[in-house]
């Protein structure tokens, strides 16, 4: 189904359950209203480079033993990690979450994620999001011998066997629109573009790179997670048109509902170096945690 018309298709049955519930009496009322309103609170954590060197460490980059100290207090505390699929399918078809949810996701798709990430997500049985840079991975797939914690990128092959873990899932990060040094920050809008350029540019930017996935691992993303957390108002037509949802970089707790517009700009939390998830977790959602 298409994913405009799935979304449409949601508000007009949401709609029309209240209208339902308006009219209906005893127990049944409170049913009606409660299926529609039911809200969840969840934290969503954002990670970027994960590197053995404590010296590499700062805002985007924190070292294997910092991660794992995360994970142990994620699972401390009894949360269950959930990918995009299982937010997608809450809000649109209905299915149920695990208790205390919670979002572990990595931004841009660097080596060290298959090389430091993805043996602690096999050790605890997590789950987590990579975002990746098309242009990157493609990069490094063409020269796979290249490996280097601090500045390669994933390729197909490492994409391919995360993903076929069921530990890993993977979004759309842009193709090449990671970059601040071509007069626009990321995937925003230039502010002497036009609206029809602009979006034709991101247009063919991501569907590139939803077509390279879907060449590589039959499958195509469902997200796409805005570069810098640089966000055109511009962007939203086409980011609809292409995806499900999308991922944000506001610092709040997500307030997951059934309507589906919750699903657009999905506020997370960066973990710097420094800050522990734990003190994040604490913050956020007091009342969750032990």
């Amino acid at each position: 189904m298409n994913p405009v018309f799935r979304r449409l298709l949601a508000v007009v049955l949401t709609v029309c359950m209240l209208l339902w519930a308006g009219f209906a009496f005893g127990e049944g009322k409170t049913v009606a209203v409660s299926a529609v309103s039911e809200e969840i609170d969840l934290v969503v954590l954002m990670y970027h480079a994960v590197m053995t060197k404590e010296s590499r460490a700062g805002d985007y980059v924190i070292t294997p033993e910092a991660l794992e100290a995360d994970l142990r207090y994620i699972s401390s505390q009894g949360f269950r990690t959930v990918v995009m699929e299982d937010l997608i399918a809450y809000v649109q078809d209905g299915r149920p979450l695990p208790d205390k949810p919670i979002m572990i996701t990595f931004d841009d798709g660097y080596y060290n994620n298959y090389l430091n990430v993805y043996p602690l997500l096999q050790k605890y049985q997590m789950k987590a999001v990579i975002s990746i840079i098309g242009a990157k991975t493609e990069e490094y797939s063409a020269r796979p011998e290249e490996k280097n914690e601090s500045y390669t990128h994933l390729t197909w092959d490492m994409i391919q066997e995360m993903q076929q873990s069921g530990l890993v899932e993977f979004q759309n990060h842009s193709y090449d629109l990671h970059t601040l040094d071509r007069g626009r920050k990321g995937a925003g809008k230039k502010q002497d573009e036009s609206e029809e350029a602009y979006q034709a540019m991101l247009r063919k930017d991501l569907t590139r790179l939803q077509e390279l996935f879907t060449q590589f691992t039959g499958t195509a993303p469902t997200t796409f997670t805005y570069p810098f957390g640089s966000v055109s108002p511009s962007s939203y037509p086409v980011v609809e048109e292409l995806f499900q949802a999308s991922l944000d970089a506001q610092g709040r707790v997500f307030h997951l509902t059934r309507d589906p517009q919750c699903l657009w700009r999905i506020p997370r939390f960066n973990r710097p170096w420094g800050t522990t998830a734990e003190e994040i977790i604490r913050k956020a959602l007091p009342e969750a945690v032990k």
